[in-house]
């Protein structure tokens, strides 16, 4: 789990918080389909404040048929904070809260932090959810079966599509994202429920005693 590249994570948040985009004047259809289903996920999303649920998480290196995989718990708000904790007791912590970044990882007792840059921002799917009437500016939006739906971004950058499958509660049952490089990072959702709010009420997760954040550059490549 410890190689799960950070731009992996930060994809995967981005696209649970997508979920709040609302419809563009004029979409054409079927785009209008895509866009409505993907508004009414938004809308399921803001009817609480904060919510919480279970999740599994596989993520599988471009060329390879097998990865790794990790459990544990996220607390989402939208439109750009969620908190995700790996293990129980807790092994990993990974939290985004507006354009800052930060991953810290309990048994090597460390801390990377990194806040986006403009041109990060406009490359990860949370675009739709700050500019959702142009989302259609910078996404490619299709239905994907019976209660799905994909995005791809109109300019290459680091996510190649995105896809979300809606499960019986309304929210997010299935979340994958793919890389252009064909790294493909899936998370499977279970027991949404709504939360008074993350843990110890931080979505920042403090480091461990002794141990300093540091920076980290941004780009395809950071780890």
């Amino acid at each position: 789990m410890a190689s799960i590249r950070r731009g992996a994570w930060l994809c995967a948040m981005a696209a649970v918080a997508l979920t709040a985009a609302v419809v563009a004047a004029g979409a054409p259809s079927p785009a209008q389909q895509a866009i409505d289903r993907l508004a009414a996920l938004g809308r399921a999303f803001r009817s609480h404040a904060v919510w919480t649920a279970s999740y599994r998480q596989e993520y599988i290196p471009a060329g390879m048929k097998r990865g790794e995989s990790a459990a544990g718990s996220v607390w989402l708000a939208w439109p750009d904070r969620a908190l995700f904790i790996t293990g129980d007791p807790a092994q990993r912590k990974m939290a985004l809260e507006g354009r800052a970044v930060r991953l810290i990882d309990l048994e090597l007792g460390s801390c990377e932090e990194h806040v986006l840059d403009d041109q990060e921002w406009e490359r990860i799917p949370l675009v739709a959810v700050l500019d959702p009437r142009h989302a259609l500016d910078h996404f490619s939006v299709k239905l994907l079966g019976k209660r799905g739906l994909s995005l791809e971004p109109l300019e290459r950058g680091g996510v190649a599509r995105v896809e979300v499958v809606v499960g019986a509660s309304g929210l997010p049952e299935e979340v994958t994202v793919v890389d252009i490089q064909g790294a493909v990072n899936r998370l499977w959702f279970t027991a949404w429920a709504p939360a008074a709010g993350p843990p110890g009420g931080r979505w920042m997760p403090r480091p461990p005693e002794g141990v300093t954040c540091q920076p980290v550059d941004g780009g395809d490549n950071a780890r």
